[in-house]
């Protein structure tokens, strides 16, 4: 009787503690607010902008019996907040919102100033590669920018709503009614900090509200904790939490470094004495200068952090540390960077000096910094200095991004030095045809042979290439303008006495979605060869360091295969991460398609297209779509590799052509090669992978 009795005892505390739970949970929260009475239960209280109509009762589906609710028009609520942080690693962001027309398309629930300052959103927008509106929550912690989202078609888009944004330290999650409609895994971080204001109904974009909410709320809130499932569902007035999709697990390169905390930006590489160092912009807030190190440009060694921001908040290093060049005179390496701080008075850039004695410990030196003079370069758009020796004139030149003093066009700009140390700032480089608007950001100058080349990315989408007879130029755009497509940037090279070897980064996609928008860093690229080609043109192909790390043959060819306009492709199984390699005979008029991580709709995977005929091949997927112009000799076998690993896939086509591109929605699928307009035969096709004694 005694176990019976308090079997019935727990069982009504387990109901009493229930009936309580959500009240109990609201009592938690950062701020929590009753949208269609204000002023009775909001804290803080709201100040409401536009025209918004409180204390309306709740209609249309999914309305609660008895509940009020605020109706709004182009309108929002504004709850200050600016010092509302969420400290640490962890947030649950909840919106209870109805859009009786179902037209969508505004924001609903944000702490956020862009991209790169945002703590918390929950918006609504019409994202790329979905069709119609989408609901998305987005945050930004220290690894980067997170964003997660569904299409409204799934739900119905006139009923009411329950929203819920989740981060935990270890994944991101979007969820609506109860289900979890999408969720990936995140990198961890805590949260970004901004002082932008609350905003229920908008969002702020560098600190002006835009994008104002037409429909009807009921409640908002913010738990400084990622809420279980449990506390989910009785937030959500739901018996349980439907799971969602699955979220694919982050695969690590063994190729591709990548930090484990923020992006790998701005690479700038630097060879000296046997070892190759990359030095690199992390994308963190106040970005700092990283340096990694290898002897084979595979393995990676940390080494401590080259340049951090310090000194006065409105000061030209009080933000961030922004691209620049490694250079050894006398014994010295100098470091010339760029301190990049719009709060900096004096000008938003300044380009800055530092030295170290064994290219670890560093030392600023502020009084050697300087910005445009004025009367050559303007005070704006004046950074990423890259120096060189000039053989010629037994000087250093320094190259810089930087618009000329009169006509603020866009120039590469130089200065020269006998000391790596005092600088005369010069006429700029000549360029034919000269720049658009695009600043040439991240300048590399170098000879290979008699030529001297320019590797420059002044459009903020590709890393192009320039040649010149001389030095000061004037430097044409070679036949191929970009060495690979917008996915790779920012490349630069170092010299090793026998080669040029070019890094860049591999650049992120918003949300990690092939859709996503195009964000600053991710993961460094394979190294690879620069030598030259005709006319101008740079080449480039994988270092061997790294083809070698994939030394275990799974899938091989028996013998060459015949390939016809409409008959059957080949096709091979492959494991999820691989590399290929593939020798192909093809007829010029003859269109080649190389399809990777192919599912049963062929449309799926990327694929790699050869257009002999029209002198361009692409590499695509369903979302996006990246052409470039070459040429292939079709009297000779075409090589084409291709790695293909985790959300990275790199194409090279005859040691000479790149093409990259990122792989988020598909991680698994089988190879084909299809030929279409012609005959081709498929001499070899072989896909390696990492032995174990390589750490596969």
């Amino acid at each position: 009787m005694k176990k019976l009795w308090i079997l019935g005892l727990a069982l009504c505390c387990a109901a009493w503690a229930g009936a309580q739970s959500r009240e109990v949970l609201l009592s938690r929260t950062l701020t929590a607010w009753g949208l269609g009475e204000p002023g009775t239960g909001a804290r803080p209280p709201l100040k409401a902008v536009g025209s918004i109509e409180t204390g309306q009762p709740a209609e249309g589906a999914g309305a609660i019996p008895g509940a009020k609710v605020a109706r709004l028009k182009d309108a929002y609520f504004d709850a200050g907040l600016t010092q509302l942080q969420a400290q640490g690693n962890e947030i649950t962001v909840y919106l209870r919102v109805r859009d009786p027309k179902g037209a969508w398309g505004t924001a609903l629930f944000a702490k956020r100033g862009g991209h790169e300052m945002v703590q918390f959103n929950l918006f609504s927008v019409d994202l790329p590669g979905t069709p119609g509106q989408d609901i998305g929550f987005e945050l930004h912690t220290e690894t980067g920018f997170a964003m997660v989202s569904f299409p409204v078609s799934a739900i119905d888009p006139t009923a009411w709503h329950d929203l819920a944004g989740v981060y935990d330290g270890k994944r991101v999650r979007l969820l609506c009614d109860g289900r979890v409609m999408a969720q990936q895994a995140w990198r961890g971080g805590n949260i970004t900090q901004n002082s932008e204001p609350v905003l229920i109904g908008g969002e702020t974009e560098h600190g002006k509200p835009v994008r104002f909410f037409t429909g009807e709320m009921e409640e908002a809130a913010v738990w400084p904790s990622a809420l279980s499932d449990a506390e989910l569902a009785l937030v959500m007035r739901k018996e349980a939490i439907v799971p969602g999709p699955e979220i694919v697990e982050r695969y690590s390169s063994p190729i591709h470094y990548r930090p484990a905390a923020g992006r790998l930006a701005d690479t700038i590489p630097f060879y000296w004495k046997g070892d190759y160092h990359i030095f690199y912009l992390r994308a963190l807030d106040k970005v700092p200068w990283e340096h990694i190190v290898s002897e084979d440009l595979v393995h990676w060694q940390e080494l401590p952090t080259a340049l951090r921001s310090d000194g006065a908040k409105d000061g030209p290093d009080g933000l961030h540390m922004f691209t620049g060049s490694v250079s050894e005179h006398d014994g010295t390496f100098h470091i010339w960077y760029t301190g990049w701080n719009p709060e900096n008075k004096q000008g938003r850039e300044k380009i800055s000096h530092a030295t170290s004695p064994d290219l670890t410990q560093w030392t600023k030196h502020p009084e050697d910094g300087f910005f445009g003079d004025g009367v050559h370069y303007d005070n704006s758009d004046f950074r990423d200095p890259f120096v060189f020796w000039n053989e010629a004139e037994k000087k250093f030149w320094m190259v810089v991004c930087a618009r000329d003093a009169k006509t603020k066009h866009p120039v590469q700009g130089v200065l020269k030095s006998e000391d790596d140390v005092h600088w005369t700032q010069s006429e700029p480089l000549k360029l034919d045809p000269p720049l658009g608007e695009g600043t040439p950001e991240c300048p590399d100058v170098f000879k290979i042979g008699d030529m001297w080349h320019l590797i420059h990315s002044p459009s903020a989408g590709t890393t192009d290439m320039r040649y010149a007879a001389e030095v000061g130029g004037p430097y044409k755009v070679a036949e191929t303008g970009s060495i690979d497509t917008p996915i790779l940037y920012a490349a630069k090279r170092m010299f090793d006495g026998k080669r040029h070897v070019i890094s860049g980064w591999i650049r992120d996609l918003g949300g990690e979605h092939d859709s996503g928008d195009m964000q600053w860093g991710g993961d460094q690229s394979v190294p690879r060869e620069v030598y030259a080609g005709p006319n101008g043109m740079l080449y480039f192909k994988p270092v061997p360091e790294a083809v070698a790390v994939f030394d275990k043959t799974v899938s091989t060819l028996e013998k060459a295969v015949s390939l016809a306009d409409g008959k059957d492709p080949l096709h091979l199984n492959t494991p999820d991460n691989y590399m290929l390699d593939c020798n192909v005979m093809m007829e010029v008029k003859a269109v080649l398609e190389l399809h990777l991580r192919q599912g049963d709709n062929k449309d799926s995977g990327y694929h790699l297209i050869l257009r002999p005929a029209k002198h361009e091949a692409e590499i695509n997927g369903t979302k996006f779509k990246y052409p470039r112009p070459l040429t292939i000799d079709t009297a000779q076998p075409v090589k084409i590799q291709a790695f293909v690993l985790g959300s990275i896939i790199e194409c090279f086509i005859n040691d000479a052509y790149a093409f990259s591109c990122r792989a988020y929605d598909y991680r698994k699928g089988a190879v084909s090669v299809a030929v279409s307009g012609g005959n081709a035969t498929v001499n070899s096709l072989t896909i390696k992978v990492p032995s174990k004694e390589n750490g596969a």
